[in-house]
């Protein structure tokens, strides 16, 4: 089993378009995961920097527009509405459309802030065009910091540790993922 597995991945990625499609997928289910093991992965030669790249910015971007999406279709049920009420919606609108900007940057590099930013500008209203516009220019410059960041930890992983190159990758891996979790209890506390 572990043979079949390592020879997909292998001949995976050997294919652009495999890695492409695989690292946008590895982003809707951890975003900051998907960017540090495309990184390191990309450092290591395994897979080709383009593609890892492309395959960050299309999962990433679609995800956002996705929650966007999600928010707008929500705005349709009329109970939700009523629950909130019109003034509070107006003024919700107001408020986020003013600072729409801001709002999608800090919602960018903040943990827990995109999907409730996110969508409630598809659910607000805020023009699809102005959040699509700001969403992608963010993700371009962020995604693409991120993981020229993590791929030259990974030279330099490379060149100090050698062969043992991977507990790094992995220490690293471990905090990001775990990082959101422990800025959220320290919140609560």
């Amino acid at each position: 089993m572990a043979d079949t597995i390592a020879e997909f991945l292998t001949l995976a990625a050997a294919n652009p378009a495999l890695v492409v499609i695989a690292v946008a997928l590895a982003t809707f289910v951890l975003e900051d995961a998907a960017t540090v093991g495309a990184a390191l992965l990309a450092a290591q030669g395994v897979l080709p920097v383009s593609a890892a790249v492309l395959g960050l910015f299309i999962g990433i971007t679609l995800g956002d527009l996705g929650l966007y999406a999600i928010g707008a279709l929500a705005r349709r049920w009329r109970w939700l509405a009523d629950r909130i009420g019109e003034a509070r919606l107006m003024r919700g609108q107001a408020w986020l459309g003013d600072r729409i900007l801001p709002a999608i940057l800090l919602a960018r590099v903040t943990p827990g802030l995109r999907v409730p930013c996110y969508s409630a500008s598809g659910y607000l209203g805020i023009p699809f065009l102005s959040f699509a516009a700001i969403a992608v220019a963010a993700v371009a410059v962020w995604s693409i910091a991120a993981f020229t960041l993590v791929y030259l930890y990974g030279h330099v992983a490379q060149a100090w540790l050698g062969e043992f190159s991977w507990v790094a990758g992995a220490v690293l891996l471990i905090a990001v993922v775990s990082w959101p979790h422990i800025f959220r209890v320290r919140r609560n506390q």
